[in-house]
């Protein structure tokens, strides 16, 4: 009699102990997305509406037409949103200021949503700097950008961070800066660093050009990018249960089993910019 070789042996009985599981995965009932936001400069100001898919669905989310969309202020200003494009809403005329405090209701699939935020006080930046470092233990070689600017006396500030390179949004779960003002409360914010300190670190090289956006937000959109944050970076063995992210949009019927997701913002706007050198 043959023997089959050790290794040959081992695969059968990997193979022989193989189970396949078919899982049924329920399907919920697709929900409003809400994405948009209004600022202290001039519009228009974009809500873009679509549904949510199927977790393992890969078709990009369908967008809602047909919606009506009104935003106001508690000044009294008032506007109804065009809709450029499928499910893309924009302003005309409306006009964001520091201190108002801004509701805009949909109208979509027979249900109505409102959400409600504000639009913060902000510090000015002063400044933004390159600075190059040869490659260590922690930092890859190439020109870093730092962040230089006041904070504003009195705790309950937050802010976000944006960087675009050559026209481009860095835009990786990584590239994602939030921060609140608790332990820095009305100091000077010196040499703040705007590179990711991730394993996949991006520095810049001579030529890039580089703008930085700060934006100061409200409290619980804080929050919700936080949120953001957390449900993306969520990989890995010990990686928790995803959870659901909270939302500002709620539907004026309580009673109805229809609710939607995403937020609808207020924020400032600052920038600087600069070329490497």
């Amino acid at each position: 009699m043959k023997r089959l070789p050790l290794f040959l042996l081992a695969a059968l009985a990997l193979t022989a102990c193989e189970d396949v599981i078919d899982v049924t995965i329920p399907t919920a009932r697709p929900l409003l997305v809400v994405e948009g936001a209004v600022t202290d400069q001039p519009g228009p100001y974009t809500v873009k509406l679509t549904r949510t898919v199927a977790y393992f669905d890969a078709q990009p989310q369908p967008p809602v037409p047909g919606a009506v969309l009104t935003l106001r202020d508690d000044a009294g200003q008032t506007e109804t949103l065009r809709e450029q494009a499928p499910g893309v809403y924009a302003s005309r005329t409306f006009q964001g200021r520091i201190g108002g405090r801004y509701t805009l209701t949909i109208e979509a699939e027979g249900e109505q949503y409102q959400a409600e935020t504000e639009i913060r006080r902000t510090p000015p930046i002063d400044s933004i700097r390159a600075e190059f470092r040869a490659k260590t233990g922690l930092d890859e070689e190439g020109y870093y950008v730092l962040y230089y600017g006041p904070e504003l006396p009195g705790v309950g500030d937050y802010y976000r961070f944006k960087v675009f390179r050559n026209g481009q949004l860095l835009n990786r779960p990584s590239d994602l800066f939030v921060r609140s003002d608790e332990l820095v409360d009305g100091r000077y914010i010196g040499a703040f660093e705007l590179n990711n300190n991730q394993a996949e670190e991006i520095t810049f090289v001579p030529g890039d050009r580089i703008k930085v956006e700060m934006n100061s937000v409200p409290r619980d959109y804080f929050f919700f990018l936080n949120e953001i944050v957390t449900q993306l970076n969520n990989t890995g063995l010990f990686a928790a249960p995803p959870a659901n992210v909270r939302t500002n949009v709620r539907n004026v019927n309580a009673q109805s089993a229809q609710t939607a997701v995403g937020y609808f913002a207020g924020y400032t706007v600052r920038q600087d910019s600069l070329v490497v050198r």
